[in-house]
């Protein structure tokens, strides 16, 4: 019985990487007074044709959609921020004050399985609403960069930023883009010739070789924005240059879902492989009106998880395991109570052993690589004493019941 095509179940120490990604990304995102909000994995579907464009990959080819027994056309959500502008919409919660916001868990897209991308992946992301604001695009970048540098990957990483200005100057520069494509159309690949008409931003995305040769003499966005759209992207690039944090602006780094403008920024690792981005945002004013909402501007940027952990060096989980068990059948009353008395220490994981005799209980105790062990016996219970098997040095001693905690702290 095989896991479906894409997927993959996350355990042992896979599990415990997850966890502290997550647990990194969360306590950076209380300091800074962002709340958890965590959406349903099914939405309508609706919400994402609105939201990403049905012109986006991820409409036409990648969302896993279906009409359930009710007749209702849902989703698996394949990204988080078109999620939780329905729940802020909801949920009334665009009249809270704090509007910050941080989330985890998995996202579904219908992709080639490869490296770095799969059908069910992982993410943590945050979005920030209110009113416009260069110090919010860089607020939530200042987060981006305390995460990713307490994960220590952020030196193995470029940050590149680009501006889409308002929705007015993108519309111009797509119909010159157009153009452009069009006339050099012999000269592009055979995947990015589909993408002229529907989606020509797309076409700056591409991978090809070619391709990229033939950006440097294509239109650039910086052309087509007005004053007010320029001001704003260079108060956002003096304060990151006043920050000390480093950057580089890419004239074609474009989002390619249809509710981006203003900022776009991306953390890459090489612009070598196809699969690059660890971590990618960007402002996404008018979000929350088209889809019903109050006219909020917002701004926020989403990380793979599966992605962090391909460049992240391995992390040493190692715990000492403490087996816990009796010689004798008779104790097995007193042997839960000692285990259910142990206190918690973060050094160490305890493990009840039971079934077989004493042999079989020390052959289970080095199968699960056991620091030590625990070992109740008849003679040192009648005087509240329990052994301790040191399994590193050989060494056994016994233990006042009254004193096994504090025993095990110095251990």
């Amino acid at each position: 019985m095989n896991s479906v095509k894409g997927t993959k179940d996350i355990f042992g120490k896979t599990v415990l990487e997850h966890d502290h990604v997550i647990k990194i990304f969360r306590d950076i995102c209380v300091f800074y007074n962002f709340k958890k909000i965590s959406t349903p994995i099914l939405e309508h579907e609706n919400i994402f044709i609105k939201t990403l464009g049905v012109t986006s990959d991820i409409i036409s080819k990648e969302m896993y959609n279906f009409k359930d027994q009710g007749g209702d056309n849902l989703v698996l959500r394949p990204e988080g921020t078109a999620a939780i502008v329905r729940a802020l919409i909801t949920n009334s919660l665009q009249e809270d004050a704090n509007k910050n916001f941080y989330y985890h868990g998995p996202m579904f897209r219908r992709e080639r399985p490869q490296s770095g991308r799969l059908r069910q992946f992982h993410q943590v992301g945050l979005e920030v609403f209110g009113d416009r604001n260069f110090l919010d695009d860089v607020r939530v970048i200042i987060l981006a960069e305390k995460f990713l540098s307490s994960l220590n990957i952020r030196n193995k990483l470029k940050l590149q930023i680009n501006t889409l200005g308002e929705q007015k100057n993108r519309k111009k520069y797509i119909t010159e883009l157009k153009k452009f494509f069009k006339k050099n159309y012999s000269q592009l690949s055979s995947e990015s010739r589909q993408k002229i008409e529907n989606n020509p931003l797309r076409i700056l995305d591409s991978k090809d070789e070619n391709d990229k040769k033939l950006f440097s003499s294509s239109p650039q966005i910086m052309e087509f924005l007005d004053r007010e759209s320029k001001d704003f992207f260079n108060e956002i690039i003096k304060l990151l240059s006043s920050l000390d944090i480093e950057f580089e602006v890419n004239p074609f780094l474009v989002r390619g879902l249809d509710y981006y403008n203003h900022t776009a920024f991306e953390y890459i690792f090489s612009e070598s492989r196809s699969q690059n981005t660890v971590l990618a945002g960007g402002r996404y004013d008018g979000l929350v009106k088209s889809l019903g909402g109050r006219d909020l501007s917002g701004i926020g940027w989403a990380a793979g998880i599966e992605r962090i952990l391909m460049i992240k060096d391995k992390i040493d989980f190692s715990q000492k395991v403490v087996g816990v068990f009796t010689i004798s059948d008779g104790l097995k009353t007193e042997l839960i109570k000692v285990f259910s008395s142990l206190k918690f220490n973060a050094n160490l994981s305890f493990n009840l052993i039971h079934g077989g005799n004493f042999k079989k209980k020390m052959s289970k105790a080095n199968k699960l690589n056991c620091y030590g062990c625990l070992i109740l016996g008849e003679d040192e219970w009648k005087e509240k004493k329990i052994i301790w098997k040191n399994f590193q040095t050989g060494n056994q001693e016994t233990i006042s019941i009254n004193n096994i905690d504090n025993f095990l702290e110095k251990t």
